[in-house]
């Protein structure tokens, strides 16, 4: 019977340390992605792309570092190799971000307005959709290219449960449940030692 004992003892706390260590990752996850919008200066440091319009250069599924709080002076734009900026699509504002090469910009009443393309795309992005993007439209340039990491943030991020007007994503669950988890190993621990 003792060494029942001792095995709940065992898995109770190699299950709290591994507890333990996903509750520091997450929050870990949380301070990295802070710090991260403060550094870069914007609020949203990640992008992925959602279509092939950057193929082969970024890949659905990328995960994109943003540098935001640029004007258009930091943009570098070419056809060759144009800084690749994210934006608010200017038919859409609301709608996702779109990312495109910088290939030109344009000076009209003292604004400046990018002239975007997809790498993969036939025509440039006034040709194709008719506009040209307004630079208090930019949201970023990309920095940085993790490869196929993006679908798994879209997963974490992107499957929501809406309840009574709340968004709850998939990373709050997983957070809540970690933390659940945890409080429920110290209250069971703290029984047992009355015991």
């Amino acid at each position: 019977m003792p060494k029942k004992s001792g095995d709940e003892s065992y898995l109770r706390k190699g299950l709290s340390e591994a507890i333990l260590l996903i509750l520091f990752a997450v929050i870990g996850s949380f301070v990295f992605e802070w710090a991260l919008v403060f550094i870069l200066q914007t609020d949203a440091p990640f992008h992925t792309p959602i279509s092939g319009s950057m193929e082969p250069t970024l890949k659905v599924g990328d995960l994109l570092i943003i540098h935001g709080g640029l004007k258009a002076k930091d943009i570098y734009a070419s056809p060759d190799n144009g800084d690749i900026i994210v934006f608010r699509n200017p038919s859409d504002p609301q709608g996702p971000p779109i990312v495109h090469r910088a290939i030109k910009k344009i000076y009209k009443n003292e604004k400046c307005y990018f002239l975007t393309k997809g790498d993969n795309n036939p025509g440039d992005d006034l040709r194709l959709f008719g506009w040209l993007v307004p630079e208090e439209y930019l949201i970023g340039k990309v920095i940085f290219v993790v490869p196929k990491v993006g679908f798994i943030m879209r997963v974490m991020d992107e499957t929501k449960i809406n309840i009574g007007g709340y968004v709850i994503t998939l990373r709050m669950i997983l957070l809540a449940a970690d933390l659940a988890a945890l409080f429920y190993l110290c209250l069971s621990d703290k029984t047992a030692n009355k015991a």
